[in-house]
């Protein structure tokens, strides 16, 4: 009986140390929260974020971290993360996002690109004397969408910088999409790793192409399609370009 009744002790003991076990653990591991997502068109998810944050950084009282913008739900963990690991950037007097030295007072977007899981879009300002841009990436979770990254063009900021852009893709010529400006060559690369961005190229007499020699680009000579490493600046437009550089090896989309 003695025997019997010390087996029902251990028994309820070890019960209890499993349930304590569990809220111990419980209580101290940390449930992951699910990243918020938002069904609207992606450049009004980026416009939305980017008014609130140049309107908090142009109020005299407050800013945006202080408005707890570095923390938006609609930011992933990392870009929080990082924004609130920027905050001395910010008081130094360059914005992480906005990527201007002054708060804009008007800015406008341009779409990069939009794919079933990955968007791109441009933000500027329209205040003259302000070249800052910045590249906000948005990806697809569930239904909605959430902004990803965020990122300022080589860290330079002035009134005469433009984005500075050198990748590798595809030039692509096809006549009848000519614009204004645009003779109908479209280069074709990839974002963070994925491809599928396209952009008008714009040449001056000064874009040069390099294959084998360089030399000034004659526009007339490319076919409709081929690799290319592609350098110059990122303009609301589409890229300016400096050098055409062809390449015969395969793409590497770093």
């Amino acid at each position: 009986m003695k025997n019997q009744t010390r087996l029902i002790i251990i028994a309820v003991l070890g019960l209890i140390v499993i349930i304590l076990g569990v809220f111990f653990v419980k209580d101290r591991v940390s449930v992951p929260v699910e990243q918020q997502v938002s069904t609207d068109e992606p450049v009004n998810i980026v416009l939305d974020f980017y008014e609130s944050w140049a309107a908090a950084s142009r109020a005299t009282s407050t800013d945006p971290y202080q408005e707890g913008l570095a923390k938006e739900p609609l930011l992933s963990k990392d870009l929080s993360d990082r924004l609130v690991d920027s905050q001395e950037q910010f008081e130094n007097g360059v914005d992480p996002v906005l990527c201007q030295t002054t708060a804009p007072q008007v800015i406008s977007s341009r779409v990069s690109y939009v794919l079933d899981d990955e968007a791109q879009i441009l933000v500027l300002s329209r205040d003259e004397g302000l070249g800052g841009q910045s590249v906000a990436t948005l990806t697809k979770y569930k239904d909605g969408w959430y902004i990803s990254d965020i990122a300022c063009s080589a860290g330079e900021f002035g009134a005469e910088r433009e984005f500075s852009f050198e990748k590798d893709g595809y030039l692509l010529k096809s006549p009848e999409l000519a614009t204004e400006g645009n003779e109908g060559i479209y280069f074709i690369f990839a974002e963070n790793g994925v491809f599928g961005s396209a952009s008008p190229l714009f040449f001056s007499p000064e874009s040069t192409c390099l294959d084998g020699e360089e030399s000034v680009c004659n526009t007339g000579s490319f076919g409709e399609k081929a690799k290319a490493i592609v350098r110059g600046e990122m303009s609301e437009s589409g890229i300016n370009v400096k050098q055409v550089e062809f390449i015969e090896g395969p793409l590497s989309f770093e």
